[in-house]
């Protein structure tokens, strides 16, 4: 003898009709901007391996880039906040982002001059192209936020307290 199986309608509630597809609910937005997780710091190893001292030009410019885009899509996506709302929620956020705690002091307006300091960061060094992948970023983000060409200098690592800091400027 067959077994019956029967059909169940589901219907969905208005709200369940209105929510995202399946992919877009696992994404994690970051002030209205599609991110991706991943840990560049192996591919700065290889990198640095395959082009030698070049590949700390090839980060630089990838990680400037990818900063002064996220900070001008939050610029586009948040219009009604302010330059600097959008930069302390920017760096409020680092800790979730695995970027550890970041202290910024604009040290001087003009020229532009910000002291970086990241607390148990994920580079825990100053060779090769790692040390770009913080100092890079941030020169991208104040580039934007002053429209001016920044970049990063002074890169240094204190094991004892786990911080890693740059110098932003001219």
């Amino acid at each position: 003898m067959q077994a019956k199986t029967s059909e169940v309608e589901y219907k969905k509630t208005d709200a369940e009709k209105e929510e995202k597809p399946i992919r877009e609910k696992r994404e994690m937005p970051f002030h209205g901007v599609r991110t991706q997780v991943t840990n560049p710091i192996p591919g700065c190893d290889r990198i640095d391996q395959i082009f030698g001292s070049g590949g700390e030009a090839i980060v630089h410019y990838m990680w400037f880039e990818q900063g002064n885009k996220l900070f001008e899509q939050m610029l586009d996506n948040f219009s009604n906040k302010t330059k600097e709302e959008l930069l302390r929620q920017l760096i409020d956020a680092q800790p979730q982002t695995g970027w550890g705690t970041t202290k910024i002091a604009i040290t001087r307006p003009n020229p532009p001059t910000i002291e970086v300091v990241v607390k148990d960061p994920p580079v825990k060094t100053v060779k090769g192209s790692q040390k770009y992948l913080i100092g890079s970023f941030w020169a991208g983000v104040f580039s934007k936020y002053f429209e001016k060409r920044l970049s990063p200098k002074n890169f240094a690592y204190n094991k004892e307290k786990d911080e890693f800091s740059c110098l932003i400027t001219t």
